[in-house]
């Protein structure tokens, strides 16, 4: 099973959120599910991946059982995202597929895309791991005022 997710653009505690307009303040959240195989497989990769991003660095963490493949940004003109790193994560840039899957249904349009391009079990973000990303240009409110978005490919959930 595998679901796809992007960041929660709700604001305050509800999203959890700490960033606000123009800040540069440590923010972090959590994923809406925007298309899955299953309400199980969604709910499972909503309560196990977390996001937290510093101005520059934007860092994902899971939790979940599955692992994350892909990883897709919408962004501001002027803005370049490059992957950073993470102990036992590897990203190159462009993706297959190089949308979002379910990502135009809720108006997110990938301008840099990433790929694991491994088996399950490779260079994904997989249980307990962290990989982290670098903007670099005019990030206005970032994700606190939907400036930047995220959006994520998890794969072999529930099960498989």
């Amino acid at each position: 099973m595998k679901s796809i997710l992007r960041l929660s653009k709700l604001l305050a505690l509800v999203g959890g959120f700490a960033l606000s307009a123009g800040s540069q303040a440590q923010s972090s959240g959590s994923f809406d599910c925007i298309t899955n195989n299953s309400a199980a497989s969604c709910t499972q990769a909503e309560a196990g991946l977390v996001w937290t991003f510093d101005g520059s660095l934007f860092s994902i963490t899971n939790n979940s059982t599955g692992y994350v493949a892909e990883v897709y940004f919408d962004v501001g003109t002027g803005v370049s995202v490059t992957f950073a790193g993470g102990a036992g994560t590897s990203f190159s840039a462009g993706a297959s597929p190089g949308r979002l899957p379910g990502g135009t249904t809720v108006g997110f349009v990938s301008d840099f895309a990433f790929d694991s391009n491994t088996p399950i079990g490779g260079n994904g973000i997989d249980r307990g791991e962290t990989a982290t990303f670098r903007f670099a240009g005019p990030i206005g409110g970032g994700f606190a005022t939907g400036a930047l978005e995220g959006g994520v490919h998890v794969r072999s959930l529930v099960g498989g």
